[in-house]
């Protein structure tokens, strides 16, 4: 749905910058999911939120809008067959190509 850009030159001077990004929108996205899904106080202007989001839950499992490149690999390769296809992209682009290497791998200790 959406993409964040980083520019090369605050990468390459600041490289922490990419994964802190990172698990700032992976924090405010569950924060997000779990009122939505937090049924003693609507945070939605919309009476069925609730009902919807608990009826979604099950199909997405655990992670809903997944982020980085396993998950969303079909996805990202559609894309960027796409945008060669109509000229946005000279070259066909691999989605590794999309991302800063250290975004790239993400584990936990």
């Amino acid at each position: 749905m959406h993409c964040i850009a980083i520019q090369t030159r605050v990468l390459e001077a600041h490289p922490w910058v990419a994964m802190n990004l990172l698990t700032a929108f992976e924090t405010a996205k569950r924060r997000s999911v779990a009122r939505a899904l937090e049924g003693t106080a609507s945070r939605f202007p919309i009476p069925w939120a609730l009902e919807r989001a608990s009826l979604g839950a099950p199909l997405f499992g655990a992670e809903y809008w997944p982020y980085g490149i396993a998950p969303n690999r079909v996805t990202l390769e559609a894309f960027l067959k796409s945008a060669h296809e109509q000229g946005v992209c000279h070259r066909l682009i691999a989605p590794e190509e999309l991302f800063p290497l250290e975004v790239a791998s993400n584990f936990k200790v």
